[in-house]
């Protein structure tokens, strides 16, 4: 997955965190999961065949690197518009 692909994937993730209001509970799962940002992304690496295809399977294909974990936590923390 490029760099843009991934940035789009993680800001559509972010938007139903905010819309479903777990913001919260996510940054506290990512702060808490950020020294296993490895073995979070070989979870999501695990988990990926059993996920179904659409926008679920661009989430996770978006969380299989260390850097989308990354992602997720800045897009998170930037503030809402």
């Amino acid at each position: 997955m490029n760099e843009q692909t991934r940035e789009q994937a993680v800001r559509q993730l972010t938007q139903r965190l905010r819309e479903w209001r777990l913001t919260s509970a996510a940054r506290l799962l990512l702060d808490a999961a950020e020294p296993m940002a490895f073995l979070a992304s070989q979870i999501a690496l695990f988990a990926r065949p059993f996920t179904p295809r659409g926008q679920w399977r661009s989430y996770v294909d978006a969380l299989t690197e260390e850097d989308g974990w990354k992602a997720l936590k800045r897009s998170i923390d930037e503030p809402e518009c």
